[in-house]
This record gives C-alpha cells, sequence and structure tokens, in this order.
C-alpha cells in the first residue's frame, strides 16, 4: 500500500483537472499570475513524475530488481513510498507521483483553495490545512530530497542500490528547471537563491539521514562514497593515484558529494560560517575515520554538521548570490572537488548548469560534461576538471 498522511487523504490527480482550475489545454495568457491553468495536462503528459515513476516498476529494470529482491516492486512499500504517491487509491497508482505529493493531501485545503483569487491569508490557512508551501525554497527542497536522497521511511539503502536502483543524484534548481514547467519562469534571483538553498539543504538533510542511520542500523554504505570500494583494483585507479590525504588507507569515507561545492559556496557568499562547518566536517570526518563502529558517535558528528547546513539554508533564502562570482570560485576549485570523486564533479556539473542559466547563458554547452560522467568506470579527475574549465569559460 502507499503513504497516507495521518490525518487527511489525498484525492487524486482528478481533483486538480477541472477546466477552470489546472485542467485547461492551453497556458493562460495573464502574465500577472504564476498561475498557467494547464498544470494537469503539463503533468499528465510530460512530466516523468507521472509517465515514469509507476511505470519504472514495470519495466525490465524493475522487474529484475523485484526478482532479485523477491517482492512485488508495484505494491512493495518500499517501492511505492517514492513511485506511487498522491493518489486516491491502489486503482490510480498507475498515476505515479501524483499532484499531491508535492502540494499535500488536499482533502481539508481543495475548497478553500478553489475560491477565486484567495488573499496571501488564505494561503496560509491553505498550509495549516495540510497544502505544502513549495513557495518557501527550502521546504521545496526538502521534499524533493524526501525521495531523491531518502527521509524516514523513504530510503534507497545499499541493498536497494546493489539489487539495481541507481545511485541517488539531486540539485535543486537543475531537477526543477529540467522538469516540464507548470509555473511561469522564475527571476534569475530566485534561481539562484533555489541553488544556494538547495546546496546547503542537501548536506542538512544527508546528515540527517546519516544520524537515523548512526543511531538504528549502522552501518549503512549508501551514506559514504561508493567508488572508494567501487572501483578497479588491478588497473591504474584514479582511487589509488589521488591518495589517502592522511587517512589511514581502507578507512571508510562518508559521501562528500553534498559538501565540497557547498564548501565554495561558503567561502565565496558566507565565509564567517566556513570555519564552523568546517570544523564540524572535520570532527565526522575523524569519527569516521577512527571510531567507524560507533554508530551513535558517528550520529552526533553528523547532527553537528546537519546544524550548520540548516544555518547556512536559512541565510542563503536571503542572501544575494553572484552567479559570475560562484562560476569562477568553482572554476578555481574544481582539480579538488573533481578528486573528491563522481559524485561531486556530478555536483559540479549541475551546479554549472544552474549558474549559467541564471546568468542567461545557454547550457547545451554542458552536454560533454554530463556524458562524461554517465561512464565512472573511465573519469579521471584531471581529465573532468579541463572539461569543466573549458565549459566554464565559455
Amino acid at each position: 500500500m502507499q503513504a497516507q498522511p495521518a490525518q487527511r487523504s489525498y484525492l487524486g490527480a482528478g481533483s486538480c483537472n477541472s477546466a477552470n482550475c489546472h485542467g485547461s489545454t492551453t497556458p493562460s495568457p495573464e502574465s500577472d499570475s504564476r498561475i498557467l491553468g494547464n498544470e494537469y495536462a503539463t503533468w499528465a503528459t510530460l512530466d516523468k513524475h507521472s509517465l515514469r515513476a509507476y511505470k519504472g516498476l514495470e519495466e525490465p529494470r524493475g522487474k529484475r530488481m523485484a526478482d532479485i529482491l523477491k517482492i512485488d516492486a508495484t505494491k512493495d512499500r518500499r517501492c511505492v513510498v517514492c513511485h506511487v504517491v498522491g493518489n486516491r487509491d491502489q486503482k490510480t497508482a498507475s498515476d505515479g507521483v501524483s499532484c499531491e505529493a508535492c502540494h499535500g493531501a488536499a482533502e481539508q485545503w481543495l475548497g478553500p483553495h478553489v475560491k477565486s483569487n484567495p488573499p496571501p491569508t488564505q494561503h496560509a490557512e491553505n498550509v495549516k490545512l495540510g497544502m505544502i508551501d513549495t513557495g518557501n525554497i527550502e521546504v521545496r527542497a526538502k521534499l524533493c530530497l524526501s525521495c531523491h536522497l531518502g527521509s524516514g521511511e523513504r530510503i534507497v539503502d545499499h541493498e536497494l542500490i546493489a539489487a539495481g536502483h541507481p545511485d541517488l543524484a539531486f540539485e535543486l534548481d537543475t531537477f526543477d528547471a529540467a522538469q516540464p514547467s507548470h509555473h511561469r519562469p522564475r527571476a534569475a534571483a530566485v534561481r539562484l537563491h533555489a541553488w544556494a538553498v538547495g546546496q546547503a539543504t542537501a548536506l542538512g538533510e544527508a546528515m540527517r539521514l546519516l544520524g537515523e542511520h548512526g543511531d538504528k542500523a549502522w552501518p549503512e554504505f549508501s551514506d559514504l562514497e561508493c567508488y572508494q570500494c567501487h572501483h578497479d583494483l588491478r588497473a591504474d585507479s584514479w582511487r589509488i593515484q589521488r591518495g589517502y590525504a592522511g587517512r589511514k588507507p581502507g578507512t571508510l569515507q562518508v559521501n562528500l558529494a553534498r559538501y565540497e561545492v557547498l564548501d565554495v559556496l561558503v567561502a565565496t557568499a558566507a565565509p564567517d560560517q566556513r570555519a564552523a562547518l568546517e570544523g564540524a566536517m572535520n570532527g565526522l570526518a575523524a569519527q569516521m575515520s577512527n571510531k567507524f563502529t560507533d554508530g551513535p558517535g558517528i550520529a552526533r558528528a553528523a547532527k553537528a554538521v546537519e546544524r550548520e547546513a540548516d544555518a547556512l539554508s536559512t541565510r542563503f533564502l536571503t542572501q544575494d548570490i553572484d552567479a559570475a562570482a560562484m562560476v569562477r570560485a568553482i572554476s578555481g576549485n574544481i582539480q579538488r572537488i573533481a578528486d573528491a570523486g563522481v559524485n561531486a564533479a556530478e555536483q559540479a556539473t549541475m551546479s554549472l548548469d544552474a549558474l549559467r542559466a541564471a546568468q542567461g547563458k545557454p547550457t547545451d554547452v554542458m552536454a560533454p560534461l554530463y556524458d562524461y560522467l554517465e561512464h565512472p568506470s573511465t573519469y579521471r579527475p584531471s581529465e573532468f576538471a579541463d572539461k569543466f574549465r573549458r565549459v566554464a569559460g565559455e
């Protein structure tokens, strides 16, 4: 069965498709409203949340995973908790990730919501009734990350990855821009806030998840950097070439993909908070290196990082970000970021994509970087860094 809120029920996507609400086949020409009116049609015909979320469970990869795990992926809670959300009942499961998955179970707020031109006070009341305030970047980031990283019962753990589930990578602004738009374009400044808040929130949520695992189910290898184990031991691996930078060879390392770019962002835009963030991260690294079997100790160290990341997320909600300065800063640190591994390189790539878009620069030049990262077995940090600098300089 799919996840249901304790006190509020889903009404299903059909409750949003009235022609005078969100079910128009064409966008409204009114430029003074962020509502297009054709959101249902966009979701139903173009959005992967509708088209791919459930179908993926029935396709060859999903079926192979189900066979390996000895489950029915279309019903097992580990799968449907992210792939089937926001639907009224199991009969509409094929809707996949429906409207209410992101906007909240509508049983109580739908009636007030359909009032024409509700004032801001009504929106606040709707939020109290269960609507999710996706206009709040921090709320939106945490909501997306609840599936695209994991939270509570929504976990893509090492068992699922070993069975064939893709590793989870996410960057708020890039993912938001990549999905078919069901709102009017956001201003560049808003996109920059989304990128910065998304970077900080992703680290905070990763640390929250690490803390939960440390307290309850340690070790959980999906929290760690995959390629420290999954690399060629016979070839001249880049992991071995890189060395261990003061760590004992063989000690395990938490996945730093959500830290490396954020560290550059903090050094550039919030230098007064960098020492606190680095201190917390150093504490976690020491715990991982010296007391790896101490799950509760790792949870405490992760909590310290989480607090710093949360403070940065709140700060970046309102602080102006200079996109050009950030591109220069990331480019200047790209070799260090690349040395942290494929996942960190992926975050740098998505960040460059978001920053170029915010500057109004074409993003089609990003293709060579994305293509290169499709083949982690042939990844070489210096090669990636050179490609990144070329794209960033265009």
